[in-house]
């Protein structure tokens, strides 16, 4: 369940990246690369797809986790803040996200589990719109912190 919490935040906190009117619609795909994970969470490969649905963004994440197991999440982000949507892949039972918009670049989100608090997602937006990086904390299976920076392209 904590792997999956783990998980659950990496993806859900892309939640806290998206707004079509700046850009951020599209798709965006992880360069592993480029990007910083805590051992054991490390993916594969991951694939973001968003998409304006209203008001709201549909966003849908494919992809491939570090054990080689499918990663299929979908869910509707209201752009005016409050919890996301699941059609799919919802997370552990209890788990929740919270997104704030800061600025015009920068979103970040909060994840919690039964009402408390258990990771944040910083996610900025670069100036020139081709790439966005994602600071996620959490925390690991063994309960220890852990902070992730992902580095998304745009495709």
């Amino acid at each position: 369940m904590i792997k999956r919490l783990v998980l659950g935040l990496m993806v859900l906190g892309f939640a806290g990246t998206v707004s079509a009117a700046d850009g951020f619609a599209g798709t965006w795909k992880l360069n592993v690369a480029k990007s910083k994970f805590a051992t054991g969470t490390e993916p594969k490969a991951v694939s973001v797809v968003v998409v304006e649905k209203g008001a709201d963004l549909a966003v849908s994440v494919t992809g491939t986790d570090g054990a080689g197991k499918p990663i299929s999440v979908k869910y509707t982000l209201p752009m005016k803040g409050g919890a996301v949507t699941y059609t799919e892949g919802a997370p552990a039972s209890g788990a929740t996200v919270a997104a704030k918009r800061v600025n015009a670049n920068t979103i970040d989100s909060t994840s919690s589990l039964n009402g408390k608090e258990v990771g944040s997602t910083h996610t900025t937006l670069n100036a020139d719109g081709k790439s966005l990086t994602r600071v996620v904390k959490g925390m690991d299976a063994n309960n220890k912190p852990l902070t992730n920076t992902e580095v998304y392209e745009r495709q």
